[in-house]
């Protein structure tokens, strides 16, 4: 029980210095500047430029995480596929001898199967999700080859891409290149980030376009209010890009997409109050317009690529786009029936995993998933599963506390942001009566982050060089963390005492 009261009082502490910094200091006109802080509640924001001394951190820490990404991922001699779903199908287990470098396991048993679906025409096993995640790995799969490292390639990269977009994205919020690099590698430190996207399942893709669709949103909303309308169109066009793609590869997509409609609601609606008093008749014009493209953004561009998604199902029942497929009521019928098949898949799931987790363990970090726990010699062993660095997600939900409490003592639209896209993606699960897991609060540990980089950015302000050791601190016992558990979070064989002395934190961690 060591390491986890070393990290609980190491938070503690840290909040305990934020505490302290964010007060006026007494015979000082801090308290001037804290009371010019508190000003209007507003998305009518400033963006911050990322600048050549970003180049440097930036390409630094995104090589360090491919690097991580790709050793030990997987091997590269081909896997018969079919053979081994047949032998998973008479046994339950795949064939001896099988291991996370040589073949397949969880859900990738059945996202590479639909896959090798799509290369070979078949109409897929596993439609419980919208194809395009999978098309994804088939991608993956004929690139890189129908192997272990070949199938899961592309999902690592993505991971990787997180990474270099969650530094931009902070410094845009933020202006700071070290409150950015920090942030960056929190995110970068973070086990569910670096395990779910080493695994050939769809959320690796998924959590990628929600990241990229508030990102844009964020840069929509920092568009000067007094710029010219086409101003606003990229930013805006590629939000609901990003946000069409992440529901063509899981539902969940939908969360962000709320998310991203109450950022645009609060924007347009203080727009309306910034013009209110001298250019009612120009905020008119601006809000048809703006409207008329969010029609377009937002509904028509993701419903097309919706339904381009499904063109491998058609083309299994060998229907051709050049022979009029997309126009065939045969097609919209295949389409339509899977999201009957998928509503009713997930409304109605009765089951049972040793590793389910209910969404309140998620904040606590209570209950991982064990994806691989395989024997080795000499009694070691290998595993790996999906769970949180503790530095991120119990300093995180700490950080997503304070966002919520300067809201409402500071009027920090910032933060208000932030709890917009955490509670986007958490609380439509308080409302999910099917089985869940760890993974399913993923793309709400992005937030994490940005409330642990808010806080960041907010301590260096009041306490430049105190400050900048806090965050350094911070952000080294994360990477300390990862470093301690990096070896049970990449497979490596390890004798019974490494876990026993550094992972098995709980009795509820199955390592």
């Amino acid at each position: 029980m060591i390491f986890p009261v070393i990290v609980i009082l190491f938070i503690f502490l840290f909040f305990f210095y934020y505490v302290r910094v964010i007060q006026p200091r007494t015979g000082t006109t801090e308290w001037i500047q804290a009371e010019l802080d508190k000003s209007d509640l507003t998305f009518l924001l400033r963006r911050y430029p990322m600048e050549k001394k970003d180049i440097l951190p930036l390409t630094v820490i995104t090589i360090i995480f491919l690097f991580l990404a790709v050793f030990n991922l997987g091997g590269t001699n081909i896997v018969d596929v079919t053979n081994e779903i047949n032998v998973w199908r008479e046994t339950g287990s795949l064939s001896p001898g099988s291991t996370h470098m040589n073949n397949m396991f969880f859900d990738e048993i059945y996202f590479t199967r639909t896959a090798v679906e799509h290369i070979e025409n078949i109409f897929p096993y596993e439609i419980s999700h919208p194809p395009l995640g999978k098309e994804i790995i088939t991608a993956s799969i004929l690139l890189f080859g129908m192997s272990p490292f070949g199938w899961r390639l592309v999902g690592a990269v993505f991971g990787v891409i997180m990474v270099s977009i969650m530094y931009i994205f902070i410094k845009n919020m933020f202006g700071k290149t070290i409150v950015a690099a920090c942030g960056a590698l929190l995110l970068g430190f973070d086990f569910m980030r670096f395990v779910q996207t080493r695994i050939a399942t769809i959320d690796a893709y998924a959590v990628l376009f929600i990241l990229l669709a508030f990102f844009f949103i964020y840069r929509y909303i920092t568009t000067d209010a007094d710029a010219r309308f086409r101003k606003s169109l990229l930013p805006l066009a590629l939000s609901g890009l990003f946000f069409g793609l992440s529901v063509a590869t899981k539902w969940t997509g939908f969360y962000a997409g709320a998310g991203l409609f109450i950022i645009y609601v609060i924007r347009l609606f203080q727009l309306g109050v910034y013009y209110k008093n001298s250019e009612k008749r120009r905020f008119g014009l601006y809000l048809t317009k703006t409207l008329l493209v969010s029609l377009l953004f937002f509904v028509i561009i993701p419903a097309i690529i919706y339904y381009l998604s499904y063109i491998p199902y058609g083309r299994a029942y060998d229907m051709e786009v050049n022979t009029g497929m997309l126009w065939d009521y045969r097609f919209a019928w295949v389409v339509w029936q899977n999201q009957i098949s998928m509503f009713n898949y997930h409304s109605q799931l009765v089951a049972e995993h040793p590793f389910s987790s209910a969404w309140w363990q998620w904040i606590f970090n209570i209950r991982p998933i064990l994806y691989v726990n395989s024997a080795g010699l000499d009694n070691t062993r290998a595993t790996f599963g999906a769970f949180g660095n503790p530095v991120v997600w119990w300093g995180g939900f700490v950080a997503m506390i304070v966002m919520a409490i300067r809201v409402f003592t500071h009027r920090d639209s910032k933060a208000l942001l932030i709890l917009i896209g955490y509670f986007s993606q958490l609380l439509p699960w308080v409302a999910v009566t099917r089985i869940v897991f760890a993974y399913h609060y993923f793309s709400s540990t992005l937030f994490l982050v940005l409330a642990l980089a808010h806080i960041f950015n907010l301590i260096v302000e009041h306490r430049k060089r105190s400050g900048y050791k806090m965050i350094y601190a911070y952000t080294a016992i994360a990477g300390l963390v990862f470093a301690m558990f990096y070896p049970s979070l990449s497979g490596m064989y390890m004798p019974p005492w490494y876990y026993s002395t550094f992972v098995r934190w709980f009795s509820t961690w199955p390592f």
